[in-house]
């Protein structure tokens, strides 16, 4: 067998756990969400942040406070807003900022890509999660600059 076979056989286990337990949905005690006040959580049935097992997975999450969908106009404050909603999500599930290990940046080309390295190193400079940075053409709100995903792991 070789080396990567190992890796292959961990990966292969954790899409089985994830898939039985996603697929259960509410049979499935291992299977924990929590969702915000976003119309779009309600109009389209998702969940801010589902947990299972050691896992939280965040959906990509904007800038904006509800339930008034105010956005501000600047990345800097939209950056901010979202990993503070981040943090709620997980906090509410027993994780913490610590505990996230892949952020994805989903952004316009108007990212003001100082404005966002300053609220992300706010939070995350001693963290030092996995990074993506993918831009995009827009969103459903013309204002919204951003939107983050996180995933967050807990050892054990």
């Amino acid at each position: 067998m070789g080396q990567g076979w190992g890796v292959r056989r961990v990966l292969l286990s954790v899409e089985s756990l994830l898939s039985s337990c996603l697929v259960g949905g509410s049979r499935n005690t291992l299977r924990r969400q929590v969702g915000g006040d976003s119309k779009y959580e309600v109009e389209f049935g998702y969940s801010r942040a589902v947990r299972v097992g050691s896992i939280v997975l965040v959906a990509a999450t904007s800038g904006s406070d509800q339930p008034e969908p105010e956005l501000a106009p600047d990345t800097y404050a939209q950056a901010k807003r979202a990993i503070q909603k981040i943090k709620e999500a997980l906090e509410s599930l027993g994780f913490g900022l610590d505990d996230v290990v892949r952020l994805r940046v989903f952004a316009k080309r108007e990212l003001g890509l100082e404005d966002f390295k300053r609220a992300y190193r706010e939070f995350f400079a001693d963290i030092r999660p996995a990074l993506s940075l993918v831009y995009v053409s827009g969103f459903p709100s013309d204002k919204t600059i951003l939107e983050i995903e996180a995933e967050a792991l807990k050892d054990g």
